[in-house]
């Protein structure tokens, strides 16, 4: 079986057997999930980021409370 094929609905086909508008649409797929994939990254570090700060201010809130 070849790396380079492609099963939709459990039939497999070639990327080279594709017609122009077929491979364009299997490009936007890569593409996107690609993309999408980049996203989810980025939501993962700005999630990460956003706990980070949030315990960072209740921490320095709790000092500042316990110094009074």
């Amino acid at each position: 079986m070849s790396e380079n094929v492609i099963t939709i609905d459990g039939k497999e086909f070639k990327p080279e057997d594709l017609d122009e508008t077929q491979k364009y649409y299997l490009m936007q797929i890569n593409m996107t999930q690609q993309e999408a994939d980049n996203i989810k990254v980025k939501l993962d570090q700005m999630t990460a980021s956003n706990m980070f700060f949030k315990d960072q201010l209740a921490k320095s809130l709790i000092k500042e409370d316990e110094e009074k």
